[in-house]
């Protein structure tokens, strides 16, 4: 089961947060004086929030996709993941997502956008997010259980 998330909109411009710091402010370009915050993926849910929906896992690592900070938990017997991206500031101007195109999705609760793959999109402030869900039992469960994340990770982002 595949852990990339669909290419939407979020912002890719690569950031490497301090360890261990869930906010910290990305170093800027000489001459801008504009300073950017990032948010560290893997910080924003803890173990006994993963370790439910898919069991044993790795903790959570740093992995590629689309944003400012992703970051997956795996199952390593199983294959069930969840993967969490985070986008830059201004990704989801207004606190609203767009739709894409030639990208289908589907209306969630409070604003999710549901995308195929168990790939739940939000917004958090003004940031384009997206959580992904991969389970055997798929479908609806991955989406109810991906809506779950999505009110953890706003208060947290």
């Amino acid at each position: 089961m595949s852990l990339a998330l669909a290419a939407t909109a979020c912002d890719s411009s690569p950031a490497t947060p301090a360890a261990g710091d869930k906010a910290s402010v990305a170093a800027t370009t000489a001459g801008d004086t504009k300073q950017s915050t990032t948010v560290d993926a893997c910080t924003l849910l803890k173990p006994g929030e993963v370790t439910p929906i898919i069991g044993k896992n790795d903790g959570g690592r740093p992995t590629s996709g689309v944003g400012d900070s992703v970051c997956g938990w795996e199952n390593p017997d199983t294959y069930h993941s969840v993967t969490v991206s985070v986008g830059g500031p201004g990704t989801a101007a207004s606190g609203q997502i767009k739709d894409e195109f030639g990208v289908s999705s589907g209306p969630g609760p409070d604003g999710i956008r549901f995308l195929s793959g168990g790939i739940a999109r939000f917004a958090a402030g003004d940031r384009d997010c997206q959580v992904q869900v991969v389970t055997g039992a798929g479908g609806d469960d991955d989406r109810s259980t991906a809506a779950k994340l999505v009110g953890l990770l706003r208060d947290r982002i």
